[in-house]
Parts: structure tokens; sequence; C-alpha cells
């Protein structure tokens, strides 16, 4: 079986002449489903512009990306949102919800940009944060959650919609020891359980105990 996503030979270069920089040199790389990757790497070792490429988000210098079979480097940039939108879901460092919408309505932001009605989506959104363990904290605003409260609802997000692939940057770098380990093990879940191909880079002991796998990367090269 095809991976969920693979990564072939990709490199991405910054700058020309003397600005030159490799961040990340001909990495192939897959990612499976049932799995948690953990990408680990010393700071400027080309982790999170991996990452971007794996998502979409930043489009390689040259190699290919393939998501679920698909040849997605190959795509327009006005093809890309839409396989984010259906193939990906995203955790950040940052959390980046909207603060003027309370934890619920964040999670159904997502699902009407996805055309899903208004009712069924304030129901996924309930889902969801139920299985977060949100339930009675969905109508709170980002400002009145915890840390922790916050990257849950940041996960839930991302499950918005049911994407195969979860990519997380740092997901438990702003969080306690106690809650970090939870959001990990929550992400273990979603592979383990839910049947995604979950990839995390990370810096965090946490998520290294319950990796399935590790990538690691020095100076943009994939070394083991």
């Amino acid at each position: 079986m095809e991976p969920a996503l693979l990564v072939k030979n990709i490199s991405k270069v910054y700058g020309r002449g003397e600005n030159r920089v490799v961040a990340v040199d001909s990495v192939t790389l897959a990612l499976e489903r049932r799995e948690l990757l953990l990408i680990m790497g010393p700071s400027g070792s080309g982790k999170t512009s991996l990452l971007s490429m794996m998502g979409c988000i930043l489009r390689p210098t040259s190699g290919e990306i393939y998501i679920e079979g698909r040849r997605v480097s190959a795509l327009s940039e006005a093809d890309l949102p839409d396989v984010r939108r259906h193939a990906l879901g995203f955790v950040f460092q940052a959390f980046n919800l909207f603060s003027a919408l309370t934890a619920a309505e964040n999670i159904e932001l997502v699902l009407r940009l996805k055309r899903v009605d208004k009712a069924r989506s304030r129901a996924i959104a309930m889902d969801l944060l139920a299985r977060v363990g949100l339930t009675k904290r969905a109508h709170l605003y980002p400002a009145d959650l915890s840390g922790g409260e916050k990257q849950r609802t940041a996960l839930a997000r991302a499950l918005a919609g049911d994407p195969p692939i979860v990519l997380a940057d740092e997901p438990t770098a702003n969080l306690d020891s106690k809650t970090g380990k939870e959001i990990v093990g929550l992400l273990k879940g979603l592979a383990e359980e839910s049947g995604k191909a979950v990839a995390v880079v990370s810096h965090d002991p946490k998520v290294e105990a319950l990796a399935h796998r590790i990538a690691l990367l020095e100076d943009g090269r994939l070394i083991a």
C-alpha cells in the first residue's frame, strides 16, 4: 500500500549567490498510516521547512511530493488550498486560534470553509471537543483557556473534516510537562486508533518516547 504522504528527493533553497541557503537537501521520507513520526534535529536543521513542504504550505525548490498517491508538488497555487483543506490537518506551536471566536466557533469556521452546513458544523465541533475533553469549555474564548486547552482546541480544529494526515510543529513547546504528555498521547491515539498518519516536529523527549519512528535531520539532510 502506498504511504499516506511521500516526499521524494525534495530540497528547499533560500536566496541566491552568497546568500544562498540550502534548508532541506534531497530528502526522501514516507509517512505511513497509523504512524506517529517524529522529525528531530538541531535548530536550523530544516525541520520546519520540511514539514511546511509536506503540508503544501511551502513549495519545494526541487523534488516531488505525493499525498495518498497523488503528485501534489506539480499542482498550481490555485489547486493547493483544496489539498490542504481535505487531506491535511495542522497543529501549530502558537495555537493560531481566532481570538474573537469561541473554541467551538474556531472549529466551526474550518468546517464552513469545507462547505459543511451550519447545523452540522456545530454538531461536529462539539463532537471533536468531546474527543479532546473540552465539552464544558466549548463556549469560552481563547483568552479564557489555558495553554493546554488552547492546544486541545487546535488539535480538534485540525481534525475538522477528518483529514487522513495530521502535521504538528512543536505542539508541546508552550505547555507544561503534564499537559504536553497528554497532547502527545492524543496524537498517538489519532495514529493508532483513528488510523491517521501523524508527523510531529519536536525537541520534546515525551514525543520521542511515544513516537513509532524518528527521522533525524542535520544541515538539511536526513541522517537517520
